[in-house]
């Protein structure tokens, strides 16, 4: 848990910083997951995006996608800020993967999870795969994007020098297929 602690104080919102360049720049043209989308013909009336960030991809796949209803789960509050200015249509929530309880049991036919694993705290992994898959709808599609690793590793997380945290790297598709759910 405390790299729970430790991301929501401080990493979500350093790392919006960072990227906000990106986010200012975003295409949805150009994002492979909008293009993977359109290419299976996912339906995507109701989504949901855990680690959103501003809510830019949603905010692309209602545009690209003619989604109707959009969520966005997001520790960073300076996100989320950014999100409501520049993206109204999209609801973005200021919690986390582990904890998604404001989102109704099989509500959900699309989760986007990109880049979010590596940072849960160990302890609070096979909690927010539950929760994923709680919220989502039967039949519902699943779209993790993260490192792939052959074997599991633990590394210091590099953009924090102040605390320990570790980012963990391995294969997370296999932990929701080995269910066979």
């Amino acid at each position: 848990m405390e790299q729970k602690k430790a991301f929501i104080s401080y990493e979500a919102d350093a790392w919006f910083e960072r990227n906000k360049n990106y986010i200012q720049n975003y295409k949805p043209q150009a994002d492979s997951v909008i293009q993977l989308l359109k290419k299976y013909q996912v339906n995507c009336n109701n989504v949901l995006e855990i680690g959103a960030s501003a809510g830019y991809r949603l905010q692309g796949i209602k545009e690209e996608l003619n989604a109707k209803k959009v969520t966005g789960v997001e520790p960073s509050a300076m996100a989320i800020a950014y999100g409501n200015r520049h993206y109204p249509s999209v609801n973005l929530i200021n919690t986390t993967a582990d904890s998604l309880g404001m989102i109704p049991e099989g509500s959900v036919e699309l989760v986007i999870m990109g880049f979010v694993f590596y940072v849960i705290d160990r302890s609070l992994v096979l909690k927010a795969i539950s929760e994923i898959d709680r919220v989502l709808s039967n039949g519902g599609h699943l779209v993790l994007v993260d490192f792939f690793s052959e074997t599991t590793l633990k590394n210091k997380y590099h953009h924090i020098d102040d605390f320990n945290a570790y980012s963990f790297k391995q294969n997370y598709d296999e932990i929701f297929s080995a269910t066979k759910l």
